[in-house]
């Protein structure tokens, strides 16, 4: 069963990718700072669709934000980024390095993500970029551990990465993801260490579900408040949310924005 299943996501998933093709091609939509973007609403479908197939089942609480907002999340996987672009029409932070990827980082682009080259004497152009990006009234997801973990905790924020929020007066909304297993620890979803992404995608269709909670925490008050005690906040109100709710002996899947 688990092998008729993993073909058939395979087809799936293949199929839906080049749909991601097409629509991008046919549905753009001009950005207030320039250039082409696929329509949000078909970018938050093809999410949504994509989670559908890898039989990923969602659980959510507390309220999803509008725009403007910065939302700040813990990073256990490439699933991160499926999981929060079908529940909000968000424009993600990524390294540069992922544009060159052949085609996803053509589909990223046009998808909205802004791309950053980090290094000694970035910081002052990464806060331009995420503080114009912020002005045009979007919602932007970026992952302030700079890398991924096990789930399990979450490592010390770059506070860098909240200048722009304090420049544009922009909200920070902390999110935690929680992948598991009927409310225990998931060890098949984390993509870390020296695992290529075939392995981790093969785990994943290879077994039935992957479940996943995700809690978006109340707003980070900002006046007042500097970089470091915002990324401080921001950070124990993640780890917070990895601690609620209890654990979950059932999942449903989350309505559509």
């Amino acid at each position: 069963m688990s092998r008729i299943r993993a073909l058939r996501r395979i087809v799936l998933l293949g199929a839906h990718i080049l749909l991601g093709v097409m629509l991008t091609l046919l549905v753009p939509r001009r950005q207030p700072a320039g250039g082409l973007r696929t329509h949000p609403g078909i970018t938050c479908w093809w999410h949504n669709r994509l989670a559908d197939i890898l039989g990923v089942h969602l659980t959510v609480s507390g309220y999803r934000p509008t725009p403007s907002v910065m939302l700040v999340s813990n990073h256990v996987s490439w699933l991160d980024i499926v999981v929060l672009g079908g529940l909000t029409p968000t424009v993600f932070l990524s390294k540069q390095e992922v544009r060159r990827w052949p085609l996803v980082g053509w589909l990223a682009a046009r998808a909205g993500t802004l791309f950053i080259r980090r290094g000694e004497g970035q910081a002052a152009t990464i806060n331009e970029q995420i503080a114009e990006r912020l002005r045009t009234d979007v919602l932007l997801t970026l992952f302030a551990e700079g890398t991924t973990t096990d789930g399990r905790d979450v490592r010390p924020f770059f506070s860098r990465l909240f200048a722009a929020a304090i420049e544009t007066d922009t909200a920070v909304v902390p999110v935690a993801l929680r992948y598991h297993i009927d409310g225990a620890y998931d060890p098949v979803a984390p993509y870390t260490g020296d695992q290529s992404l075939s392995d981790n995608l093969r785990g994943l269709i290879g077994r039935s579900r992957t479940q996943v909670h995700v809690h978006f925490a109340d707003p980070i008050p900002i006046a007042g408040q500097s970089r470091r005690e915002i990324a401080k906040l921001t950070r124990d109100a993640v780890r917070d949310g990895l601690a609620w709710p209890p654990p979950l002996t059932g999942v449903r899947p989350a309505a559509a924005p």
